[in-house]
């Protein structure tokens, strides 16, 4: 395998490990047996205990880390293992003589299956001269502004205190995308200034055309 293939087979495997791990979110994640199984962003409700939105909040942030870094895996493996640790609680209203039990279901292994993946990707994907040509920076733009919608509406979607982080960490993304995909003013302020003075100097010759 060449340099160039085995680039390119890493940064396949960043994506794919995100696209994983982001999928997994919206599969099952675990059952208990008072109830239906329940997804990742389900247990992130305020019904459960904080743990849960946290150990979801860290799978999510290792999913978008991914596509850019084989180290977000690291995060997302973070988040799999406090949902394992500590089970999300769920605070039923139950006879006292009634035992909760729980399973972990498809949407756990295919969360560490993604996170396993990406750490055979690529230390980092984007091109460290990525943002010296309006097109490069424009490509860097259509990649953030989705990660920075997605990372939002999770974030609206679970209970406080994690869910600012998240928020905010949205709202930061979509900033950068759109300055990035806006056009850039390639004038300088001393262009500017020195233009202004020129306009002057025009209307100044005028008036004293019209003078004599």
């Amino acid at each position: 395998m060449g340099p160039i293939t085995a680039v390119r087979a890493k940064r396949l495997a960043n994506i794919v490990s995100s696209a994983l791990i982001m999928a997994s979110i919206f599969m099952l994640w675990i059952r208990y047996n008072t109830g239906p199984a329940l997804s990742a962003i389900q247990t992130a409700d305020a019904s459960f205990a904080p743990n849960a939105s946290l150990a979801v909040s860290l799978v999510v942030a290792g999913g978008i880390i991914s596509l850019l870094s084989r180290y977000g895996g690291l995060l997302t493996m973070a988040g799999v293992w406090l949902f394992v640790a500590i089970p999300p609680e769920r605070f039923l209203f139950v006879a006292s003589n009634v035992v909760i039990t729980s399973s972990f279901e498809t949407g756990v292994w295919l969360a560490w299956a993604g996170a396993s993946i990406s750490l055979l990707g690529s230390s980092w994907t984007l091109p460290f001269g990525l943002l010296t040509t309006e097109v490069n920076r424009k490509k860097l733009g259509m990649i953030l502004f989705p990660l920075g919608v997605v990372t939002a509406v999770f974030g609206a979607l679970i209970p406080l205190p994690v869910s600012i982080v998240l928020i905010l960490t949205g709202f930061i993304a979509l900033g950068v995308s759109l300055i990035l995909l806006l056009p850039r003013q390639r004038r300088t302020l001393a262009q500017i200034l020195k233009s202004f003075g020129r306009g002057d100097k025009h209307d100044q010759s005028e008036l004293e055309e019209i003078g004599q």
